[in-house]
């Protein structure tokens, strides 16, 4: 039996292990945590549960074609989706505009306050209508369509490459008025991405695709880690993996951090991509491609995590609130102008009885906090110093509530990058630019065999179904090179 060892019990690593153990491999995980999950993950404070991955999932309804990746994967056995009427509520000079999932519903609440861009609304909804019926072929081969796959998603080619191609900010100049403009980027506030990423998770949205998986982060990951162990994988917890040892242009094992020496048919990389190729690799096997992503990298950017425990009841709220500050505020060394924050009153996981998680997160330099963690005494000064300016503009929409936290945590990103490993903690990986959306990077490097890359860090945008998907096209395309049948079970 082949012999295959996985570095990062992350949900790519966890997908690799479940898939490869269908197909007769012998596979097992070194992850350098204690628990599975890598950024996918939960941790408790007292009696609350605090969260900085997962608020929507791709693929959580059995209309989609990813749903088959969620019951072969073990997923839907152990988890159950929530699915908000509202996505998000957004707050500016005095409009409140709520941003609901029913795409009529959506256009209502947009001509009612902004009845003067109704021809642009109109432009906007229509494409979301569109896309209702948008169904990629994502659950077989992810990023390889048969002719038939081509020939149903021909009628959306066109729009796809449209939106595929033009900046959400670029879309966005479609409206007149500035305040709607502004409202609207902060449905999904990153730059440089394509307008198809907000014309598709609201279509998405609308077929009830996009759910928030109840119990949280872990607890998701926690039930690919138990599909992996029923299908006979193991796990080795607090190992991180210092060297891939390579014998004649093969890998041929792993070294651990403490010197152990571990033998393998083959290597799979499902972590940081990084340190896999630098370090790990030490470098040696460069593609130009490879080489230009990472000395001119273009990364989703890291972000300040606040988590807040409280005593108050949240429930019947908005789940995810943005509102635009009275004056910008610099947090760490950069001006905030909006500020918003997360509660999990749908999950009785996260809290007791009457009270409430709440996360707020912004984005932040990586430079900055990773200077600043060498003085620990500047760097958790800094860190309440954020608590502090954060509590001021949260108590403005919530009078009250500064004296009602019970308990607070601040991950910066250099927390991120020392729990996750993750690149200059940016938490999922490459920003799916409009040069980057839908891009593969190799999963197999130059002159090396029986080595293989997966997860985030090969496929701009990242996100848990994409990891899965990916994990699932790796062990397909090692069946097809051995010429043996790919199997799922499901």
């Amino acid at each position: 039996m082949t012999k295959m060892c996985i570095i990062g019990a992350g949900v790519a690593g966890l997908s690799t292990g479940c898939y490869a153990q269908m197909n007769g491999y012998d596979s097992e995980i070194y992850e350098m945590h204690n628990i599975p999950g890598g950024v996918c993950t939960s941790w408790k404070r007292g009696d609350y549960l605090f969260d900085h991955c997962l608020h929507w999932v791709i693929g959580s309804n059995k209309s989609s074609s990813l749903y088959r990746l969620f019951e072969e994967l073990g997923i839907t056995k152990y988890v159950d989706f929530y699915n908000t009427e509202r996505f998000r509520k957004i707050e500016m000079a005095g409009k409140i505009l709520t941003v609901y999932t029913n795409v009529d519903k959506l256009e209502n609440e947009l001509l009612r306050l902004f009845p003067d861009d109704k021809k642009a609304i109109r432009k906007l909804i229509n494409l979301v209508r569109f896309y209702r019926k948008f169904r990629p072929p994502l659950d077989a081969d992810f990023g390889s369509f048969s002719l038939l796959d081509i020939l149903r998603m021909l009628p959306f080619m066109p729009s796809f490459l449209r939106l595929k191609n033009t900046k959400i900010e670029d879309f966005l100049s479609i409206f007149h008025n500035n305040d709607l403009r502004e409202m609207l980027f902060q449905m999904f506030p990153v730059k440089k991405m394509p307008a198809l990423m907000v014309v598709m998770p609201l279509a998405y949205f609308h077929n009830h695709e996009g759910g928030y998986p109840m119990g949280g982060s872990l607890h998701f990951a926690s039930a690919i880690e138990k599909c992996f162990i029923s299908l006979g994988g193991k796990i080795n917890y607090n190992q991180k993996i210092k060297k891939i040892l390579v014998e004649n242009g093969r890998a041929v094992g792993i070294e651990t951090e403490n010197g152990r020496r571990i033998p393998a048919d083959m290597v799979v990389s499902a972590c940081d991509g990084r340190s896999t190729i630098y370090d790990m690799l030490e470098g040696k096997y460069l593609t130009p491609e490879i080489k230009k992503m990472y000395e001119k990298p273009s990364l989703w950017p890291p972000i300040i995590s606040i988590s807040l425990g409280v005593n108050r009841d949240l429930s019947g709220e908005v789940e995810i609130n943005c509102f635009k500050l009275d004056n910008p505020v610099l947090v760490g060394n950069r001006k905030c102008e909006w500020m918003g924050y997360f509660h999990f009153c749908h999950d009785p996981a996260f809290a007791p009885t009457e009270k409430s998680v709440i996360k707020i997160q912004i984005e932040s330099d990586y430079d900055y906090w990773r200077s600043l963690y060498e003085d620990k005494h500047k760097y958790r000064m800094e860190k309440e110093k954020i608590l502090n300016i954060c509590l001021r503009e949260l108590e403005k929409k919530l009078p009250g509530i500064a004296d009602q936290i019970e308990t607070t945590d601040i991950a910066t990103p250099v927390t991120w990058e020392r729990y996750t490993g993750n690149w200059r903690g940016s938490y999922q990986g490459w920003l799916p630019t409009i040069e980057l959306f839908g891009k593969f990077l190799p999963k197999e490097l130059p002159k090396l065999k029986n080595f293989y890359m997966t997860g985030q860090w090969t496929f701009p945008g990242g996100g848990v179904p994409m990891c899965m998907a990916q994990a699932r096209r790796l062990v397909k395309y090692l069946c097809k090179k051995e010429k043996k049948e790919f199997v799922s079970t499901i």
